[in-house]
């Protein structure tokens, strides 16, 4: 079994595309100037303003943090790589080493180059040579600074709401490209682990997925009979196709579902309970996220926990949030106990960011951000998470 590290990792997330604006060619801010997807701006300027973040994580005690690096600003178009986007992140790698906060970072989190999107797709099987392209580079400049890579970020989140339900770029409905975009990702998991290995065998690597709990909180026979088939093709699927080149599981979590059978709008079939663009209806259950864990141990490898967390709602006084941490960091650790090879717990995220499709509504952040001057405001769940990770250190 591999080690991840000896002291457990304590982290937040700020995600590419989520918290850096001005990325203008990505597949994602194109769809936002066509008014299909909501518009990003400037984000959290992270590019500009990351010092401060980095300052709030060292605040709160944090050793480790997960960021991204983005593919449309290494190879802005294709074939070309750009020298001032390695040396940005390069700056932000290097603020980050010389506090002593290790580096996990995402090199696909669903956002692609237009190019990539516009000329072939990520169903296209040439995609896995041209990712793998981009990740030579990024390996080359930056490998030296990166402790961890997550290569792959909920791979069937962007399977079904991409090219099944429709719900995102390329807003797409065809179960051949749907799977075709599924064996890539695997190829393109695969590919990483061996050419980053022979460069920096060292180097933890794995890919991140999201698994909710989905049966814990149902009560019928039908119901769990349901979850688990759903949950061998939204999870189990991929983590055993890349358990043997991955030391480590990823695993995002946040809430519990129920579901119902009927009418929703004007389709008929299966129907979540959670409406995933208004924070107030998410069901929280940290218990699941024991049960989770417990899970993952069959697959004998170490576990990080690389997002939890929940919305709330604006200003700096969130007291579901803080009992929210609460509660989800006990589990943790019930589940160290209980023999759970968990070895880092990631809070999504530092900053309130962009949220995809549901843009700036969710407010995801341990951290205010006013979005007229980009002022950073400290929530009182930022005072509980400093204080979870000042007492596992005493």
């Amino acid at each position: 079994m591999n080690k991840v590290k000896d002291q457990f990792l304590w982290g937040v997330v700020n995600i590419g595309t989520q918290t850096a604006g001005n990325d203008h060619y990505s597949n994602w801010s194109a769809w936002a100037r066509r008014g299909l997807v909501p518009k990003i701006g400037v984000a959290n300027a992270y590019e500009r303003r990351y010092r401060e973040d980095h300052d709030l994580a060292e605040e709160l005690g944090c050793n480790s943090m997960r960021i991204t690096i983005e593919w449309s600003r290494i190879e802005p178009r294709e074939n070309f790589f750009d020298d001032e986007a390695l040396k940005y992140y390069e700056n932000i790698l290097y603020d980050l080493k010389k506090r002593n906060i290790k580096t996990v970072v995402g090199l696909w989190h669903w956002s692609i180059p237009l190019w990539c999107e516009e000329f072939y797709g990520m169903h296209d099987r040439c995609v896995v040579k041209k990712f793998e392209r981009f990740v030579q580079h990024v390996c080359t400049h930056l490998g030296h600074m990166i402790d961890y890579v997550v290569v792959i970020n909920e791979p069937t989140v962007y399977v079904q709401s991409s090219y099944i339900s429709r719900l995102r770029p390329p807003f797409l409905k065809n179960y051949t490209k749907a799977y075709c975009v599924s064996k890539n990702l695997i190829a393109m998991h695969k590919n990483v682990y061996r050419l980053w290995k022979s460069a920096y065998p060292h180097t933890l690597i794995g890919s991140t997925y999201l698994w909710n709990d989905e049966c814990g909180a149902q009560s019928t026979i039908i119901q769990k009979i349901y979850f688990v088939i759903k949950k061998y093709f939204a999870v189990t699927f991929f983590i055993r196709a890349l358990l043997s080149c991955s030391d480590f599981i990823g695993i995002n979590y946040y809430t519990s579902n129920r579901f119902f059978f009927g009418k929703s709008g004007k389709s008929w079939g299966v129907h979540g309970t959670n409406d995933w663009h208004d924070p107030d209806v998410w069901r929280t259950f940290p218990e699941g996220l024991y049960a989770v864990l417990m899970q993952v141990k069959k697959y004998h490898k170490p576990i990080i926990v690389l997002e939890n967390g929940k919305p709330t709602n604006s200003g700096t006084q969130d007291l579901d949030r803080q009992i929210f941490l609460e509660q989800s960091v006990m589990y943790v650790k019930k589940a160290k106990i209980d023999g759970a090879d968990v070895q880092g717990y990631f809070h999504y995220c530092l900053c309130d960011s962009y949220e995809w499709d549901s843009g700036y509504n969710f407010k995801f952040g341990l951290v205010e951000i006013d979005r007229a001057t980009g002022g950073r405001m400290r929530r009182d769940s930022f005072e509980t998470y400093k204080n979870i990770i000042a007492q596992d250190r005493e």
